[in-house]
């Protein structure tokens, strides 16, 4: 088959997917006056693209994110003039109160310094009447390829945690929203929601995985905890190769002020 035919396919694919994922919000938010979306913690902007298709072309989304190197990857692969971007922090956004229809955030909740002042400043923020989007990532109901994904994520979040980075391990679907709950945020809308349809087995793609594992073992040369990890690489290797790799599933809650 063409080349081009594969390209084209798989592009399709990749925008049925993401289409079909996002099909309960495009539902939830049909008929609804949005016209400002904010996103927090919007990193490389994956999330700010997926969702500028859930709303009308009118809608103007602003990503915000403290890195600039993230900010820059965003505006370098996001081609959409409805959408900027912001280096800003989520716990002091400098934006006037109830000032959008939708204030987002993915897969972020485990990186905030203070979880309680980012969802203060989510509640300021939005209008009244507007919606409060969270995406989480989290660690039950997973296939045993999105445990593998896990087990990747929960390494990364101890080597950072190492080197005095803010990575928490994922939580489980009842623990996010009990923090959701618990931060003023009235859930209305609650889904599971995968990136990832099926498990990668292709041992190329695997292989770059099992390479940013080690990546991440050898940043903790130096530390007491090195070797213990170092044998954590064989059996990521056996796992992967059993099972593949796959995103693990995310829970999205669409709530308002409590």
């Amino acid at each position: 088959m063409p080349i081009a035919v594969l390209l084209l396919q798989l592009l399709l694919f990749q925008h049925f997917y993401y289409w079909f994922n996002m099909e309960k919000l495009v539902s939830f938010f049909e008929g609804k006056p949005v016209h400002r979306v904010l996103d927090i913690g919007t990193g490389s902007g994956e999330f700010i693209r997926q969702i500028s298709n859930v709303f009308s072309t009118e809608v103007q989304l602003v990503g915000v994110d403290p890195s600039k190197e993230a900010l820059a990857q965003a505006q370098a692969e996001t081609a959409d003039s409805k959408v900027s971007f912001l280096q800003m922090e989520g716990e002091n956004l400098h934006f006037e109160g109830e000032t959008f229809d939708v204030v987002a955030m993915s897969n972020a909740m485990h990186h905030l310094a203070n979880p309680e002042k980012t969802f203060s400043e989510m509640r300021r923020v939005v209008k009244p009447g507007g919606w409060i989007l969270i995406a989480e990532i989290v660690s039950d109901g997973l296939t045993e390829a999105q445990e593998n994904q896990k087990m990747l994520h929960h390494l990364r979040s101890f080597v950072d945690r190492k080197l005095g980075i803010i990575h928490r391990e994922t939580w489980t679907e009842t623990e996010v929203l009990k923090i959701i709950e618990e931060n003023k945020i009235k859930p209305v809308l609650t889904f599971s929601y995968n990136r990832m349809t099926k498990p990668v087995t292709d041992a190329a793609r695997l292989a770059g995985w099992e390479a940013d594992f080690l990546k991440n073992i050898e940043l903790l040369k130096g530390h007491p905890e090195y070797d213990e990890k170092l044998k954590l690489v064989e059996v990521f290797h056996d796992r992967l190769t059993k099972y593949g790799f796959q995103q693990a599933r995310q829970v999205v809650v669409v709530g308002t002020k409590a």
